[in-house]
């Protein structure tokens, strides 16, 4: 329930604070006086989307805070998906400053538009000359059926694995759409990878190669050098190790004068050693250096096969051959491994949507049986409501198992017929305003019977309604206020005449400006009020008792 309404810098209202009440709180004033300011203030704290325009001129910040008593609406999921502070009393606070920049607080935490929004859908329900377009909408038309037949929990889980299964249709494109481009580059990757495994390609192969090649190019210069180098140091007389011996052997009578010359003499024996194995493994590279013209021609083919395939991929080593080739096997398997997916995501799909039909028809079912009772309380509220020629049917399509969408498989449609032998059409096409302003009352009070209805605002429901028809409209508000706090902003002495609090909207001018205010009016303030909405300003005597009389019926 909406408790209080403070508003402070909003267009031309300086500072006001309402405290509303229980029941059916009645909202009254000249045209222009700002009763549509009023309400403006209210959709802000709802999350409406603010302009700085709305800030009083000459203000630097618009501030319009709410108290509501939420125990009754079983808020405290919403409270906890949302990480909020759960109070039975909630605040919500609105500020705008001149910038445009716009704050918004509930309970003190600061929350985004789109929380408060939702949030404000749960405690406020206003009913516009705009909501009332709404009844022509068929997704409104089904909301309504639903809510009276009590399917929340069962729309809820109907939408959820609804979502699923579209998040599972959407993946199987996907994966459809990555398999075809696979398989467009699969020949190609096929012909790319049999030619890197026929190329029985090694890691370390090409440096081997290439020393290979560069020996075989140039095998009797090789030979020649060694062989000649062997000879010199083991083959010619004297050799060079044969002059060392006999070098060393000279010294020997002198190596027991001088401990130096001993340590010399030993070096030298190493060098013979050194020199000796320098000789073998010299004359082993010219024994094993032939020249050898088809493992030359063999070796330069096998390296123009690597260096053809790095520049065909652009790598520069074999290594960066055999990451490619390991990456085209490990692609066209997962081209494989695509198709099992595929084949499993639509075994699940089938599975998905069989259960989204059951549960499709489940809700189907229970549209289908409610709506000749929805058409039944409709057609006696009309009665109430001054319209007792009126009639609503509810058509329902029920959609092929192909068709199914985000709310089911049915195609709710509302037809109307204002008088008696009247054809039953569209709403749009046969209902005038003042008709749709009482089919939503009609609507609303239905719904409540059902759901736990939030604060409900009926802005202006009396659009286009008179006499008779406005004291019928305003016995079912009453009847509706029982149930629910309920705001009205009225024309009509019919209807503000049951008002259990009546709130005049008045203007009134300060030194340089002109302000909208706001007062609660007291018995005799409401019976004057009555009156002056009956005959205009000054009423007689006899127009107020006519207006005492109206309160009192």
């Amino acid at each position: 329930m909406l408790q209080k309404l403070s508003i402070k810098n909003y267009a031309i209202i300086k500072q006001v604070e309402i405290e509303f009440h229980k029941g059916l709180n009645i909202i009254t004033g000249e045209t222009g006086a700002g009763k549509s300011i009023l309400m403006g203030a209210l959709g802000l704290v709802l999350g409406e989307r603010a302009d700085a325009k709305a800030i009083m001129n000459g203000e630097e910040k618009c501030i319009i805070e709410s108290h509501f008593y939420i125990k009754p609406y079983k808020l405290q999921t919403f409270f906890s998906e949302t990480e909020l502070d759960y109070d039975d009393n909630c605040i919500v606070r609105r500020e705008i400053t001149t910038n445009g920049k716009s704050r918004a607080f509930v309970n003190d935490t600061p929350v985004n538009l789109n929380q408060l929004k939702d949030l404000g859908a749960l405690l406020v329900d206003i009913v516009s000359q705009h909501e009332t377009l709404a009844l022509n909408d068929v997704t409104f038309q089904l909301s309504i059926v639903d809510a009276i037949a009590e399917n929340d929990e069962l729309l809820a889980d109907y939408k959820q694995s609804f979502n699923s299964y579209k998040k599972a249709e959407k993946q199987l494109s996907e994966l459809i759409e990555k398999e075809a481009k696979s398989k467009q580059d699969e020949d190609y990757f096929k012909f790319i990878l049999n030619e890197l495994v026929e190329a029985n390609l090694q890691e370390n192969e090409q440096p081997e190669l290439e020393e290979n090649l560069n020996i075989l190019s140039n095998a009797e210069e090789i030979k020649a050098a060694t062989y000649n180098a062997y000879a010199s140091l083991d083959m010619t007389e004297p050799s060079l190790i044969d002059q060392l011996r006999s070098i060393k052997g000279s010294l020997a009578p002198v190596i027991k004068h001088n401990k130096a010359i001993g340590e010399l003499s030993n070096r030298m024996e190493q060098c013979i050693v050194e020199l000796k194995d320098i000789a073998a493994e010299l004359d082993e590279i010219a024994d094993k250096t032939q020249a050898n013209p088809d493992e030359l021609a063999s070796v330069e083919e096998r390296l123009q096969l690597l260096y053809n395939l790095q520049k065909k991929h652009r790598v520069a080593t074999n290594a960066e051959l055999l990451q490619l080739q390991e990456k085209l096997e490990n692609d066209l398997l997962a081209t494989v491994s695509l198709q099992n997916e595929i084949e499993n995501l639509n075994a699940r799909l089938v599975e998905l949507k069989a259960g989204l039909i059951a549960k499709a028809k489940q809700l189907s079912k229970k549209r289908t049986a409610i709506i000749p009772l929805i058409e039944q309380k409709v057609k006696e509220l009309l009665l109430q409501v001054a319209m007792p020629e009126a009639s609503l049917k509810i058509g329902n399509e029920t959609l092929t198992d192909d068709e199914l969408n985000a709310i089911g498989i049915d195609k709710i449609e509302f037809l109307f017929a204002a008088n008696k032998g009247s054809n039953y059409q569209p709403i749009n096409k046969v209902a005038s305003g003042g008709e749709l302003s009482r089919l939503m009352l009609c609507i609303k009070s239905l719904i409540s019977e059902k759901v736990n209805l939030p604060s409900i605002v009926f802005d202006e429901i009396d659009t286009g309604i008179s006499g008779e028809a406005a004291l019928k409209v305003s016995e079912v508000l009453k009847k509706h206020a029982l149930k629910h706090q309920v705001l009205a902003i009225t024309h009509l002495p019919q209807i503000a005449a049951k008002a259990d609090a009546h709130f005049n909207v008045y203007k009134q001018s300060g030194t340089d400006k002109t302000y909208s205010n706001i007062r609660l009016l007291d018995k005799l303030e409401q019976i004057n009020e009555i009156a002056v909405m009956l005959s205009g300003n000054n009423p007689t005597e006899q127009v107020l008792l006519a207006a005492k009389e109206l309160m009192n019926n």
